[in-house]
């Protein structure tokens, strides 16, 4: 007891005798244990912790892309000694925060670049498209040509790149949100250029129903269902019964089953990975889960199982977006089949 007391004194006395006093009451081994344990507890807050001593760790910088690398080089071996080096650099940052602005689709050819110039053009994509950049060079032209495509030029948001070499090396982006873009086109130090530049987009997901397109739509999103009572969270494709059911995109099947409400369904995980489709009202199913299938496989048949019994064949077609702390994510499917 002399320990508990000199320790409580010299924190706070006057807590430390109540806290006493209340230990040699208890009249009972196992009372005097659970009196010395809380008392030990009521002195928890009353001792200051010291404070936590964070450490520094300085990381060597590492470059994420080709025109990052290039640039970090430039700055090492000739930045501090070379003007036509620092004009480079700023010439990349203009491009980005100063870029042409242009709709799509864009093709231009015959497009020239200074020996430490860039050039920058700026788009908006829609919801639910795919973009192809392509970039044609000269054979038989020195030195490298940095593409790179941005998603927020302030913020540098790279999603994909290339260089191309021997012609052209195309890439495509798959955009689910929509947003404001721009490419960035530029030769190393040294070496104007010339190129050709296209850039297309197109529907991310291709028709889910063979032989028949937009036009047999008849029940859009957002539309009421139960007398108002909740919203259409799809579209609906009419087509005759057995007709088949085509995969929207490259991915797998996640899930087959039948369903009160949908009745014969089907889920598929795009390869772009935060999106679901789900198909509903199926007369038949042809896949199972775990299946890797191909945009345009057939997966099943239209029909009208679940409660769509009283209506003709259709496909109910629905896409969803996953998103941190949303819940549903449905998006309306025409935005990604047009």
């Amino acid at each position: 007891m002399r320990t508990i007391d000199r320790v409580s004194t010299e924190v706070r006395p006057t807590v430390s005798r109540r806290i006493l006093r209340a230990a040699l009451g208890c009249c009972s081994f196992r009372n005097f244990f659970a009196c010395s344990t809380g008392a030990a507890l009521a002195l928890l807050p009353l001792v200051s912790a010291a404070p936590a001593v964070r450490s520094i760790a300085l990381l060597p910088y590492a470059p994420q892309y080709p025109h990052q690398a290039y640039g970090y080089e430039l700055a090492l071996t000739r930045l501090q000694r070379n003007a036509p080096a620092a004009d480079w650099i700023a010439a990349a940052d203009r491009a980005l925060l100063q870029p042409l602005a242009i709709a799509l689709p864009f093709k231009k050819a015959g497009e020239q670049t200074t020996d430490s110039g860039a050039n920058g053009y700026a788009f908006a994509v829609p919801v639910g498209r795919r973009i192809t950049v392509n970039v044609t060079t000269d054979d038989g032209a020195a030195g490298e040509l940095f593409v790179d495509l941005f998603r927020t030029a302030a913020k540098r948001e790279r999603v994909a790149g290339t260089i191309p070499r021997g012609g052209s090396q195309p890439f495509a982006v798959e955009v689910v949100d929509g947003g404001d873009y721009v490419l960035r086109v530029q030769p190393a130090l040294g070496a104007a250029r010339s190129y050709d530049v296209r850039i297309e987009s197109r529907a991310l997901l291709a028709f889910p129903v063979q032989g028949v397109d937009g036009r047999a739509i008849w029940s859009g999103f957002g539309a009421d269902r139960d007398g108002g009572r909740r919203a259409h969270r799809g579209v609906d494709i009419f087509a005759a019964r057995g007709t088949p059911v085509l995969a929207a995109s490259d991915g797998w099947v996640t899930r087959v089953e039948t369903t009160r409400v949908g009745g014969n369904v089907i889920w598929m995980q795009p390869l772009f990975g935060n999106m679901r489709l789900y198909y509903a009202h199926l007369n038949e199913q042809w896949v199972e889960p775990g299946d890797f299938v191909l945009a345009g496989q057939p997966l099943g048949a239209v029909g009208n199982t679940g409660n769509a019994v009283t209506t003709p064949p259709h496909l109910h077609f629905g896409v969803y977006v996953r998103r941190p702390g949303v819940r549903g994510g449905a998006q309306d499917p025409a935005d990604f089949l047009r």
